[in-house]
């Protein structure tokens, strides 16, 4: 199954080598990123923060998920990525939680990582789950 296009927060599922049919979930915008990598297959960064805020609507994610659920979606992984730096959705524990209720599906996040060394974000992640740095 592939998503419709109308959908804001889910992209795919896509295949990737570590992750199988991965099902990407951005909640973060464009560039909203804590570093400035050379190496970003997505450019410059246009936001550079660590401030952590409620970018993308918790409840619009997850109604996306649930869609994708109930059209009889599948997928290897769910996978928090995307066009910016997911750690920094102020949310994101929260996210993986429901994920994690909806499906047996195991959640992924794709991070440059400086929120998973700070304790209060990755303390409400709800491991276990796979974290792997870009």
């Amino acid at each position: 199954m592939t998503i419709a296009k109308n959908n804001r927060c889910l992209f795919g599922p896509v295949d990737s080598r570590r992750l199988g049919r991965s099902l990407g979930i951005d909640v973060a915008p464009l560039k909203t990123c804590t570093f400035n990598c050379i190496y970003c297959q997505l450019g410059r960064t246009t936001f550079q923060t660590l401030e952590r805020e409620e970018y993308v609507p918790t409840v619009e994610v997850m109604a996306e998920l649930a869609a994708f659920f109930k059209s009889g979606g599948l997928a290897d992984y769910l996978t928090f990525s995307g066009s910016g730096e997911p750690t920094l959705h102020s949310k994101l524990g929260e996210m993986i939680a429901q994920a994690k209720q909806m499906s047996p599906i195991p959640v992924a996040v794709l991070t440059c990582a400086p929120c998973c060394l700070m304790h209060r974000c990755a303390r409400s992640w709800h491991w276990p789950m796979w974290c792997c740095p870009r």
